[in-house]
Parts: C-alpha cells; structure tokens; sequence
C-alpha cells in the first residue's frame, strides 16, 4: 500500500523535478487559467516514489480535472532508484498507477488528464473502469541522424535561397502578434487572453523554463516558436510555432525544425514537438523525419 496525498505545489522532496511537476510551472499554468494546481505525492514509508501534476477546476461546487492548454502533460513521474530491476518498476507502477485511480475516482465526479508518453501501461486505470484514449506526438532523439523525406528536402532548398537564420531571443510582443495571425486564420479561440499568455510566457522565461527561438530573414521574424525545459529536463517540449503563411510556402517552416535540432542538440536528449493528432501537422512532422510516441489521455 501507498500514501496518496495531496498539497500546493512545492519543492519540497522532489529532487530535479522535470518541468511538467516544477512548482514554478505549475503555478504559472494556474494563474494562466485561474485554476488550482496540486501536486498528487505517493509514499512508501518516508519514501517518495511517485508524483503528478493535478489541475482543477471548481463549478457549482463540485470538482473536476481539466488538461489546461499550456500544460500539455500532467503524467505520473517516478523516481526509482537506477538500480533496480526493470520488472519490478513495472510491477510497482502498476499498483501505484492503480491506487492513484482509485483516490483520483474518490475525490472528482470528472476528469480528463494527458499521461506522459513513459506512462505507456494504462491498466492500473482503465481496470478502474476509467477510459485510456490514444493520443500522439512526434519526438527526435537528439543522438541520431535526422533523415528528412525527398517533399521537405526540396522545401529546404527553396528556403536556402532566403538565407533565413534562428536565433534564440525572447521577443514576447512579435510572437504574440504571429500566433493571434494564426489563430485568426484557423477560426480558433487560444482559450486565454492574450495580455495573460504574454504574462505567462514572460514568468516562464524569468525562471529559465521556456526559451524563444525565431527564424529570421534579416531582422524580421517570419517563424516563432516556444520550446518549454529548463536545467533538470532531458527532453524540450516545442510546444507551440506560428509561422507566416507567404513564408511557408518558401519552406520556413521546415528550415525552422531542422535548425532547431541542430541548435538544441547539446541542450536536451531529445525533443518533443508536442503533437501528432492533425493530419496535416502528423504529415508534416513525419516528413522531417521525427519518431512517432504514444500517449494517451485519461477520461472519467
């Protein structure tokens, strides 16, 4: 048996937490959406063996957990010690995976929370009668050659001819500007203010969790893109990108991805590009060569 609990998000115990549980994030994510963040800690004894960020939010007096848009993962994080057999990490997961449903059930009427893509064994949830909906997202290992496709091999040949450049630089105004272009083109809502995000993204940046990397053509930034991961982080999560459409059709897009590998290689492990569910983003992102991840989100 564990001890599930519950608390405000903290440093406290957690040693190197990766972004998803850093309080820093978590608090910025709940004065984003003006929800409430809690951190879920699982004992063994005196040990911590597990944890996972909660967000909820409350109406009519009962409540219920959300996936807010700017926290892409919540996941169950572990921390077992490197020696350990791998069998048994999977058969204690399994069983805290299980109890987390159980107290999970006990406390909201409905939830809905994305799993890391390391949660890949649902079944302490769905044998809980909870629902396990498979999601996706492309990933590259940092380690490896990238092995773009002969369409997007022919793009970077047209962008070379514009001689763009990335550079990392936070520049919160030109990117709130590229991202309400393209939401107004899709016909979406962001779900947020944008004066909010702005904020959000300038407190992320204070505290070194999200980096800003523009594609240049001179100084004009025609590609913008936010990768999330700070200190204790092996992979970065390129979260979200706006490009300008007169420059994708010159390949901007594509020469953005590849330079950014380049540039982070010797910062993370590896790369999420946090998403694989569009048809044409999962063609777009498979044509570069990134792996495709299962993940899946849990719905009560």
């Amino acid at each position: 048996m564990y001890d599930l609990s519950l608390r405000a998000p903290s440093e406290q115990a957690l040693t190197a937490p990766p972004i998803w549980i850093d309080p820093r994030f978590m608090l910025a994510v709940e004065e984003l959406h003006q929800i409430e963040a809690l951190q879920l800690l699982c004992h063994k004894g005196d040990q911590l063996v597990a944890a996972m960020p909660l967000y909820e939010k409350k109406s009519l007096g009962l409540r219920r957990l959300i996936c807010p848009m700017s926290a892409y993962y919540q996941g169950l994080w572990f921390f077992w010690q490197p020696e350990r057999e791998p069998n048994r990490n999977l058969l204690d997961e399994l069983k805290v995976s299980t109890e987390v449903a159980v107290f999970l059930q006990a406390r909201y009427k409905r939830m809905q929370f994305n799993l890391a893509p390391h949660n890949f064994d649902v079944r302490g949830f769905t044998w809980q009668g909870l629902k396990a909906v498979p999601y996706y997202t492309f990933t590259y290992d940092c380690a490896r050659e990238l092995r773009v496709l002969k369409d997007e091999r022919k793009k970077l040949r047209a962008a070379r001819e514009h001689d763009y450049r990335l550079v990392e630089e936070f520049r919160p105004r030109e990117f709130i500007s590229l991202l309400k272009d393209l939401y107004n083109r899709k016909q979406k809502n962001l779900g947020v203010s944008y004066a909010a995000f702005r904020t959000w993204m300038e407190r992320l940046h204070r505290d070194g969790l999200i980096a800003q990397f523009n594609l240049l053509e001179q100084d004009r930034i025609v590609s913008t893109n936010l990768v999330l991961g700070g200190a204790n982080d092996q992979r970065g999560y390129s979260i979200m990108r706006s490009t300008r459409p007169q420059d994708l059709k010159s390949g901007a897009s594509a020469q953005h991805s590849l330079l950014l590998v380049q540039l982070l290689r010797d910062r993370f492990a590896g790369l999420d590009f946090c998403g694989a569910n569009y048809p044409e983003v999962a063609r777009f992102k498979a044509a570069l060569g990134f792996d495709l991840e299962l993940f899946f989100k849990i719905v009560g």
